[in-house]
């Protein structure tokens, strides 16, 4: 049976049946592969309704106790995020790489944005057919002046729209005309934090590839560069949310594919596993990130939850009588 549905249809698996199952995937793991694993998990599903999904500092204490007790230099690292910020991804690195000289990134399902930043300091990327890594381009948050929407914008989308407005300003009256309402709205110094944002993502983005992917690679340097480039280009994917595929990542990166022969098949299925009991955790909780290790780690950041908030919870197949969803604890934090 598909393995999401094998959990749906465990209507009597309550939250302790669910750490134990995890609990025994993660020591099971761990054997095959003889390197401690840790993972680190954001709530995708419930999407704009779950405010505090994506990386910043407050992970900083969660990656701390996840790797307390884990002796070096190897580590696995389980990550599934959809991205957040950049300076708080730097600070994650540091803190990984000050223990351990041998990282491996497992992405089961995706990593996006500041989450493929982190990746990319690894010695390696495991992923199969069912991962996706992201553009690592900067966003930033912008509100509308007039309306006061806020939403988050490509840097290069900004930069690019200003080059054009000047190009079409030079000497033309009615482009002029055209262009001064959408400038007025924009602050200068605007344009500078943009290309400040793109160097930083470039910079740390080409030397982790250098340092840590190809270390000892004679053209490590160019290897950085070229995915830093191809990373970063919005102009070339079109889409912050657009996945990158294992063939494009093995392109420019050090990927391992987990389908590659019988040792790597069998780890993709454990972490395959394991994967989907998180998200089937994270699917029926208030959980907005999630920590959790085989050295006595278990704990979330929540989120609140609406009462327009609809959970929907899928049937499991027949003849097996449809779950009475399980309430969701209430409140807001931390909790264990």
């Amino acid at each position: 049976m598909p393995t999401y549905q094998e959990l749906i249809n465990k209507t009597d698996w309550g939250p302790p049946q669910q750490r134990e199952y995890r609990l025994a995937k993660i020591q099971e793991i761990q054997n095959h592969t003889g390197r401690p694993l840790i993972l680190y998990a954001a709530n995708f599903i419930k999407g704009a309704q779950v405010p505090n999904n994506s990386i910043d500092d407050t992970d900083i204490t969660a990656f701390s106790d996840l790797v307390q007790e884990v002796d070096p230099p190897a580590l696995d690292v389980i990550l599934h995020s959809p991205g957040g910020l950049v300076e708080s991804a730097e600070r994650i690195v540091n803190l990984l790489r000050a223990k351990f000289t041998d990282i491996r990134f497992i992405i089961p399902h995706s990593a996006y944005s500041a989450a493929t930043l982190i990746a990319l300091s690894g010695n390696v990327i495991l992923m199969d057919d069912r991962s996706a890594l992201g553009p690592i381009d900067p966003q930033i948050l912008w509100q509308d002046p007039n309306t006061g929407t806020r939403y988050y914008v490509p840097t290069q989308t900004i930069i690019d729209g200003f080059e054009r407005a000047k190009k079409a300003l030079k000497g033309d009256t009615d482009s002029f005309q055209a262009y001064l309402p959408m400038l007025s709205k924009l602050d200068l110094h605007l344009f500078e934090i943009c290309r400040n944002a793109e160097r930083l993502s470039k910079q740390l983005a080409q030397s982790w590839v250098a340092a840590y992917m190809f270390k000892g690679h004679k053209d490590a340097r160019r290897r950085g560069r070229k995915a830093a480039q191809f990373l970063s280009d919005h102009r070339h994917r079109l889409s912050h949310r657009r996945g990158i595929t294992i063939e494009s990542a093995q392109k420019i990166l050090n990927v391992l594919d987990m389908r590659n022969d019988s040792k790597d098949l069998k780890l993709r299925d454990l972490i395959w596993d394991l994967y989907c009991a998180v998200e089937f955790f994270i699917d029926r909780t208030d959980t907005a990130k999630f920590y959790e290790n085989g050295y006595s780690v278990s704990w979330r950041q929540r989120f609140a939850v609406s009462q327009q908030l609809a959970i929907p919870i899928p049937i499991p197949q027949f003849p097996q009588p449809s779950p009475s969803p399980q309430e969701p604890e209430k409140g807001g934090g931390k909790s264990s």
